[in-house]
């Protein structure tokens, strides 16, 4: 199971959304995990990405990809807008053979496309059920298709609310207000990219 598998939204909306989580497995290679992680990051500063971060440490508006080379990490993730950029990344995390877990979340068919692509034969596939019980007690679709880009539910819907308003004032554009929900997902998986699409159509509703 991964925090990252469930982003709400339709096909074209998530066709813009990818995120790479890539993590050292306790106990067994943790130790020595360290120049490996520093390699991602090196990697990860070759490409056009989204976010970045890692749990314990923060994401791409507290640390920058430099600071992160520097850090003790077991976890790193990346955000992708497109599908060309992604598998270019992962053709090179592929070549780097780090040795470590590597999940990559998205639309099923484009992901297994990409990694096709380069020869890798899926591990295992997760899938999201949805959510079940109470849905009444949901905030709206719209607002959930933001919420969910932070798998810890770290991004209040009352403040992607206020972002729309504030969007829809003239108060703040709609890049500025994706920045500001960003900040609140501390490991770095929130996509501001369409987050900032996705606040413009509210707005505008």
């Amino acid at each position: 199971m991964t925090h990252t598998l469930h982003r709400k939204g339709d096909v074209p909306s998530l066709q813009e959304d990818y995120v790479v989580l890539v993590m050292a497995a306790q106990g067994i290679n943790v130790q020595g995990s360290e120049p490996k992680f520093q390699k991602l990051w090196d990697i990860c500063s070759r490409y056009k990405i989204e976010n970045f971060g890692e749990a314990m440490t923060g994401n791409k508006y507290t640390f920058r990809l430099e600071d992160l080379k520097k850090k003790r990490c077991l976890v790193g993730h990346a955000v992708f807008r497109d599908k060309e950029t992604l598998t270019r990344f992962i053709k090179e995390l592929k070549e780097a053979d780090l040795g470590l877990s590597t999940v990559v979340s998205g639309l099923y068919d484009e992901v297994k496309g990409c990694c096709g692509k380069l020869g890798i034969h899926l591990h295992t596939v997760e899938h999201s059920l949805g959510i079940h019980g109470n849905t009444q007690r949901l905030p709206p679709e719209p607002v959930l298709e933001v919420h969910t880009m932070c798998g810890h539910a770290m991004i209040s819907s009352n403040l992607i609310k206020a972002m729309v308003e504030e969007v829809k004032k003239g108060k703040k554009t709609a890049e500025a207000a994706a920045d500001e929900l960003g900040r609140h997902c501390g490991c770095g998986i929130f996509n501001p990219y369409r987050a900032a699409k996705l606040l413009k159509k509210m707005a505008a509703a």
